[in-house]
């Protein structure tokens, strides 16, 4: 399935910033391609916008650079027009936004922030995230809003249905997936750093 301009813009943004964390930390893209377990052929197809990252890849990105997932959404997109707004409130039409094979992940804060992400994803029926564990202190909390939702944690299984709410390490191994063949899954979440 072709991509639409909005993932193609997604993997252009995602790129552009690969290449500038690992250029600000004068990390070469060897050292890069090591860490993500990658080739460099690969890593340089990310950074030119040519491939789109798996999540594990960007996860690990995270670790090697020592930030949170959201400093890759988009942050170009507009602010809301009103001034006094732009620190305080996000509107839903102008929420930032990554997508990414089946899932879409909205910034619901109108700033990033180093310590805390507060973030919406909404799963694409049947989609199944890969085993992430991102070696970084902290947590992630979060709250089904629509749907179901398989959670994993060191393997550990757990059913969670809407109202039902999650929290784990973030040290931990974890995966989740939308059980759902015709139902998209809806949660809010959080990650918090220490």
């Amino acid at each position: 399935m072709p991509k639409s301009s909005a993932e193609i813009g997604q993997t252009d943004h995602i790129g552009r910033t690969l290449r500038e964390l690992r250029r600000s930390r004068r990390v070469t893209i060897q050292q890069l391609a090591d860490g993500l377990s990658r080739s460099t052929g690969y890593v340089s197809q990310l950074e030119r916008g040519m491939s789109q990252p798996t999540l594990k890849d960007l996860y690990a990105a995270c670790a090697i650079f020592g930030v949170p997932m959201s400093w890759f959404v988009d942050q170009e997109k507009k602010q809301p027009e009103a001034e006094r707004e732009k620190d305080f409130i996000v509107r839903a039409a102008d929420r930032r936004f990554m997508l990414h094979r089946g899932a879409r992940t909205e910034l619901l804060t109108p700033q990033l922030d180093s310590d805390v992400e507060f973030m919406m994803s909404t799963f694409e029926p049947g989609l199944e995230t890969e085993p992430k564990n991102v070696p970084t202190a902290g947590a992630e909390y979060g709250y089904i809003l629509k749907g179901r939702l398989e959670l994993w944690v060191d393997e550990e299984k757990f059913d969670l249905a809407e109202g039902d709410s999650y929290r784990f390490n973030r040290s931990s191994t974890y995966r989740s997936r939308n059980p759902s063949q015709t139902e998209r899954t809806v949660i809010i979440w959080a990650g918090v750093y220490k």
